[in-house]
């Protein structure tokens, strides 16, 4: 439907389109979302720079995130057994953004013997329904719609990151129902709501993305998740907490890549939603982004410290490794934590590979159109890359 005169007026308009969005759920559970949410509404009017187009794509994105509320909640009255799953030894996929975790998640999703966060179940929470039956699910339909118009905006979001309805996706798209969440920062100028998300603990959202992830693998307990989300590694302490055999493979790669690639990323999804707008704040961005990531980056470093005797559980990969060969690198992390690929696993692997669909196209940025300098990402970083010898990989 469509967007408002003002976001910030559309209290009882935006539920009323999530509802029959949901199909008629009602249910949006605890009001632990609406502080947040009136925040990221009064940001967008006052804040963002939107196009016309942009305008409808961003109220779409925000229905879409409240509508989830409405299928967790569901699922979780539904199927009381969620409570019973154990969230044993996932592998979960971090590290700065733009250092291979989508990469590596789409190739090492491939083996079976996972199970991960289908794009659209992350945005209609339930119990993974069977395969075949997911085409002529309405939610899996309205995925697949919405990324379409997302990348109608922009074809050059596809260069950069690549998402589709039916494939695994960073379980960071779970956490967008608490309105309290980094996705809308990053598609769109939101000073206001920014500051906001940044002042205040992220435990919430964490703990509401395990109960999430309890009920859509709920009906395969004996299956392990592997799970992507770069931000999960500032999270570590409730990872190691919720789920103490968790196995991370921690992603790396020299920072003066790392950084502006992630800067250019999301300019991609500003644009998409502001047009000419995005360039009004594009010099902002590179420090907002090095100063974020750099946060999530010493906060997992020190976690690391304090579970030296944890370090079995941790595997470092740098970028470099991973693109030069891939199925070298996931055999190593298949030997570190005493996995076993099959026949089966690693046919499907290697036809990823061939295939190479994160490989098509080149994503070019450069550093300085996002006000950054090379100085100031290697002091901010320089205990990161002293540690883990990067910028010689």
């Amino acid at each position: 439907m469509k967007a408002p005169e003002r976001f910030s007026d559309s209290w009882d308009y935006l539920h009323e389109v999530a509802i029959k969005t949901a199909g008629g759920l009602s249910d949006f559970g605890e009001d632990d979302y609406s502080a947040g949410l009136r925040i990221l509404l009064l940001s967008m009017d006052i804040d963002a720079h939107f196009s016309p187009g942009g305008r409808e794509q961003a109220w779409d994105t925000v229905v879409v995130y409240l509508a989830a509320r409405l299928y967790a909640q569901e699922g979780w009255k539904r199927y009381p057994e969620w409570k019973a799953f154990q969230l044993k030894a996932p592998i979960l996929i971090c590290g700065h953004p733009r250092t291979g975790t989508t990469v590596l998640h789409k190739l090492m999703s491939a083996d079976p013997q996972f199970q991960g966060v289908q794009n659209w179940l992350a945005k209609a929470p339930q119990p993974r329904p069977p395969r075949d039956q997911w085409a002529s699910n309405p939610a899996f339909q309205r995925a697949a719609q919405w990324l379409t118009n997302q990348r109608s905006g922009s074809p050059d979001i596809a260069l950069a990151h690549i998402a589709m309805a039916e494939e695994v996706d960073e379980e960071l798209e779970i956490q967008g129902g608490t309105m309290a969440n980094n996705i809308f920062a990053s598609i769109w100028y939101s000073a206001g709501y920014d500051a906001w998300w940044a002042s205040r603990p992220e435990r919430p959202e964490v703990m509401r993305e395990f109960q999430i992830l309890k009920l859509i693998g709920c009906h395969e307990p004996d299956k392990p998740y592997l799970l992507k989300n770069p931000a999960s590694i500032g999270q570590l302490d409730y990872w190691f907490n919720e789920a103490p055999d968790v196995r991370v493979i921690w992603t790396h790669r020299d920072p003066l890549k790392a950084v502006p690639s992630i800067a250019s990323t999301i300019h991609l999804y500003k644009t998409a939603h502001e047009g000419e707008g995005a360039e009004i704040t594009r010099k902002i961005l590179g420090p907002r982004e090095l100063q974020k990531w750099a946060i999530m980056v010493d906060r997992g470093m020190a976690t690391r410290a304090r579970l030296k005797d944890r370090e079995n559980q941790f595997f470092d990969l740098h970028h470099s490794q991973l693109h030069a060969n891939p199925m070298k690198v996931i055999g190593e992390i298949y030997d570190h934590f005493g996995l076993v690929m099959s026949a089966e696993a690693e046919a499907a692997i290697a036809a990823r590979i061939e295939y190479n669909p994160e490989g098509h196209g080149m994503h070019r940025y450069d550093m300085e159109s996002f006000g950054l300098t090379p100085q100031m990402i290697l002091e901010r970083h320089a205990e990161y890359i002293e540690k883990f010898g990067l910028g010689r990989k």
